[in-house]
């Protein structure tokens, strides 16, 4: 059984998401990793959710353990959980909407795809993906493909990056001839970086503590790298600031705004879409400074849900039907796993028998008398267990055990 753990953007809200997030991480892989009942795991961690997938037998106490590991991490007044469980399909439908962008900040983002993938890869190269879980993982990877591929779910402003980009053009009244900076040459600057490429600005600066990460982002999209430590002289020329670090500290305090804040004749904007937040809420309070952080992003998202109804209505019917084909898959392998021992241990008696039956016709006994007795012996030894149980059960008063063997082997209808 699958029981899976989410504190996500719709469970704890954008506004608290980013601070919730590295506490509840920290020390859950130790943990997972010293239960037994854990027979395979899976952490998935993006900068809008912590999820944690977990196969065991045990899932009433699975599920009892994570959450009281989620109470001692994440604020818990007894009324406002920011958390929830799922279990089996559920666990599994909200994997395939995750990965199809349905469960997104930003429905149909294309990043969170890769963000799994890279997950599953990971979980897979430490030896804590079996057979459930990658069965179950990679045709959610198939699925995402499908719906990328069959529907325009992904078309328009599909990332937090992105939309970040087409709120500031709002605010701004557009970004042709604007200079812009981006704080951090990640992943997700990056995909912010290309999104600005051709916006025709007039100059955009890349800004990294690592400045050769910079330099090679900079180059790429034919911005001018810029020293993280020369960070005040790259706002005050900039009208737009996005910040996407992975620090997880403030970076960008009331202080060091306040001497750009006296050399600008020009508002700038700061868009925070880091996790944990790297801009200090206060800044937004001096003269031509305002900040946005990934509540704002919220509107956008909403314009975003609102754009592409029709395409979720396609791409939820897809999931659905791969759900479906999956569920048959899980039933299927449970039923292929009784039948393989019931054939492996059948073909061990036969062959037992089979040895026994030789080795008497070689020593002389008549051939018919061995038949016979070969033939009594697989019976009573391919049946024995299944008897002996189905008299124990029914002496226990478990009638719905002969029910169902009477209708595995059709005595209902004699």
């Amino acid at each position: 059984m699958i029981v899976s753990l989410h504190v996500t953007h719709t469970s704890a809200g954008s506004d608290k998401i980013s601070g919730i997030i590295p506490v509840v991480e920290k020390g859950a892989d130790e943990f997972i990793r010293s239960l037994r009942s854990v027979r395979e795991y899976l952490i998935l961690r993006t900068c809008n959710r912590f999820e944690i997938y977990v196969v065991t037998d045990e899932q009433n106490r699975m599920k009892t353990l994570l959450e009281e590991y989620t109470k001692k991490r994440v604020p818990y007044d007894g009324t406002n959980i920011l958390w929830y469980m799922q279990e089996g399909m559920g666990s599994v439908r909200h994997l395939f909407r995750v990965i199809c962008g349905l469960d997104s900040l930003i429905v149909g983002e294309d990043q969170i795809q890769s963000q799994v993938k890279n997950a599953y890869i990971k979980a897979k190269t430490e030896g804590h993906i079996g057979k459930i879980l990658a069965t179950v993982f990679e045709k959610a990877l198939y699925t995402g493909k499908r719906v990328r591929t069959e529907t325009e779910l992904n078309s328009g402003a599909v990332s937090v990056g992105s939309a970040a980009v087409r709120m500031a053009e709002k605010k701004l009244g557009g970004l042709s001839g604007k200079t812009v900076a981006i704080i951090g040459a990640g992943d997700m600057g990056t995909v912010i970086a290309k999104y600005l490429k051709n916006k025709n600005l007039n100059a955009i600066f890349i800004s990294n503590r690592t400045f050769e990460h910079a330099k090679l982002l900079a180059d790429e999209v034919g911005g001018i790298a810029t020293n993280f430590y020369n960070i005040i002289d790259t706002l005050i020329q900039s009208d737009l600031a996005i910040v996407a670090t992975n620090a997880p500290h403030i970076l960008i305090d009331k202080k060091m705004v306040e001497k750009i804040a006296t050399k600008k004749t020009k508002k700038l904007l700061i868009v925070d879409i880091s996790v944990p937040r790297n801009v200090a809420d206060d800044i937004g309070q001096l003269e031509n400074i305002e900040v946005n952080s990934m509540v704002d992003i919220d509107e956008v998202s909403k314009e975003n849900l609102m754009n592409r109804y029709n395409e979720i209505i396609l791409a939820e019917r897809i999931v659905s039907n791969e759900i479906k084909e999956m569920e048959l898959k899980i039933k299927s392998h449970k039923a292929d796993k009784i039948i393989g021992y019931i054939a492996a241990t059948s073909s061990r008696i036969r062959s037992e028998e089979l040895d026994e039956a030789i080795s008497r016709i070689k020593s002389g006994v008549d051939s018919i008398a061995v038949l016979n007795d070969f033939s009594h012996a697989l019976v009573a030894k391919l049946f024995a267990d299944l008897f002996d149980r189905l008299r124990e059960e029914t002496m226990n008063g478990n009638t719905e055990v002969c029910e169902l063997a009477s209708k595995l082997f059709g005595v209902e209808n004699k």
